[in-house]
């Protein structure tokens, strides 16, 4: 026996979820945000269609007392991309084709052993499936080499620069309350949330409010209701829960609201640097500028090589009338990055903020 690998399939060794996930076989069920699984005595298996939810599952793993990876080797979980094969070298595992009716599906198996039976998630169809038409938004690919096309069927469409073939990136519908589960969810509301800010950001530039006004709505009555439920309820001890409700209302201009939700999402997981890029950007946008600034240092301090991190704190500090320091942190920004352009601008024209 073997399991379907499609997309990016996350593959973990039965017998150590028995003897080392917390909560053995059914803890492991549970903890399954998707309806992707399928397993044979030997292997369970787990497919998403973003690494980003990938991460997010390898790490509730994690939690539970699982080992991905161990000297460059994957321990008790593998990660392997349809297209690309594992991310990681694991020797207990052989990923190769097995022959359905006239097509070949990629399948994982235990190192040794060469089957002929597939096992699939149930209710799994071969026709229109990933592996009868395998467009994905596969692991490192998401950059220059996409485009985005447009949303359909719970899927973000993009067009491969490359190939000029359209692939697919979605989540399915996920429900219930495990932190799997809601993180999976916050993730598609994390994400439908920047594509909307990105499709909002021209028509505003226009003066568009008309064109802008269905955005907003489905922000408003969408999106926000969706987040809040999440962070007020079962989500509520999660940092990520309370920075997307942060992130949507920080779109909405609904500034003190979002700062609060920023703060919780610091105090829940401190020292992230988005988190903290974000009280700046609420707390600024507000005039607080003064209270922004150790915001803006501890950035700096959790990543001294971020070049935005130091221009934030050098309009902080600028804001704050702190001239000798800014110039200094505005100097070390463009020293990091000197194409950056945004810091570029602020050294430019820094000697015109003080004559203000």
């Amino acid at each position: 026996m073997a399991v379907l690998v499609e997309a990016i399939s996350v593959i973990v060794r039965r017998p150590a979820i028995a003897e080392r996930f917390q909560g053995g076989w059914p803890a492991f069920q549970h903890a399954i945000p998707n309806a992707t699984c399928c397993y044979d005595d030997n292997l369970a298996r787990v497919g998403f269609m973003t690494p980003a939810d990938v991460e997010a599952f390898v790490s509730i793993l994690e939690a539970g007392g699982l080992i991905f990876r161990r000297d460059g080797q994957a321990v008790d979980i593998a990660v392997v991309d349809q297209l690309r094969g594992a991310s990681v070298p694991a020797p207990w595992l052989h990923v190769g084709r097995i022959k359905q009716g006239d097509k070949h599906l990629v399948a994982a198996a235990l190192s040794g052993q060469r089957p002929t039976q597939i096992a699939v998630p149930q209710g799994w169809q071969l026709e229109g499936s990933l592996s009868d038409r395998p467009g994905f938004a596969a692991d490192g690919t998401e950059g220059d080499r996409l485009k985005f096309l447009r949303h359909e069927d719970g899927n973000d469409v993009y067009l491969d620069l490359i190939s000029g073939k359209e692939v697919f990136a979605g989540r399915p519908a996920v429900k219930g309350d495990t932190e799997a589960a809601l993180f999976t969810q916050l993730e598609k509301i994390f994400h439908d949330a920047l594509n909307l800010e990105a499709k909002s950001e021209p028509l505003k530039a226009l003066g568009d409010a008309e064109g802008a006004a269905p955005i907003f709505e489905e922000l408003q009555h969408r999106l926000l209701p969706e987040a809040e439920r999440i962070a007020n309820g079962p989500g509520r001890n999660l940092a990520f829960a309370h920075f997307t409700r942060g992130l949507i209302l920080r779109i909405l201009k609904r500034l003190t609201e979002a700062e609060a939700s920023f703060r919780k999402a610091n105090e829940l997981q401190p020292g992230v640097i988005n988190t903290l890029r974000e009280i700046v950007r609420c707390l600024g946008e507000q005039g607080k500028h003064r209270e922004a600034l150790p915001f803006a240092r501890e950035a700096t301090e959790v990543e001294p090589a971020d070049a935005g991190a130091w221009g934030n704190m050098a309009m902080c500090l600028i804001q704050c009338g702190e001239r000798a320091e800014a110039r200094k942190a505005i100097d070390f920004a463009i020293d990091l990055d000197p194409q950056d352009p945004l810091n570029r601008y602020i050294r430019d024209n820094f000697e015109s903020y003080f004559k203000k």
